[in-house]
Formats: structure tokens, sequence, C-alpha cells
């Protein structure tokens, strides 16, 4: 029997990175950018400020739209799951593959 499992995120905040439109060989569009998210949360009933910059990265045939529309400093909501992606060095890092993008 297989474990119910659950990978969703929604995160809001700014854009601090031109995004980039990139195509594998694949034929898929890929647009990469990164939402920051400031603000303040509650934890163990105490005022906690949150400081969170995450790459995010849009797959498939909107992508070479909303490279046209994003830009620095907007503000977005982003709705995906999270995987674990390594850079040509090795490190490991979280990235949000985002199955929903909303202009705020």
């Amino acid at each position: 029997m297989v474990e119910p499992s659950f990978n969703q995120l929604e995160l809001s905040g700014t854009l601090t990175k031109p995004p980039q439109l990139t195509k594998s060989p694949a034929g898929i569009h890929h647009l990469r950018f990164v939402v920051e998210h400031r603000s303040e949360q509650v934890e163990a009933n105490l005022p906690r400020r949150s400081y969170v910059r995450l790459q995010v990265v849009l797959s498939g045939q909107d992508a070479p739209q909303w490279s046209k529309e994003l830009s620095v400093g907007q503000a977005v909501t982003v709705r995906g799951f999270l995987n674990r992606e390594e850079d040509k060095n090795g490190i490991g890092k979280l990235v949000l593959h985002a199955q929903q993008l909303v202009l705020i």
C-alpha cells in the first residue's frame, strides 16, 4: 500500500532577479526567477520575522508569455511543489516548481 504524500507550497513576494527563459533539448520552455518574501508570523505566541528567497521555475507553454509580463520588483503569488535540484558544483537547493502564478 502506498502512503499518501503531499507537497504543495504557496508563497507571495516580489521578484528580485530578472526572469530567465530557456528551452530544454526536448523543446520545453523553462522560466526561472527568484521570489523574495518578507512578513511577520506568529510562532509559540510570539511575533517572528520571516524572510525567504526562493528560486522558482515555471515550465511549459505559458513560460514565454510570462517572461514578457514579469519584471523585477513585481509582486506575485506562486503555488506549486518543492523539488531538490543540484547546481553545477553539486550543491543542493530547494526550488519551487510553479503550477499557478498570479500577479498581485
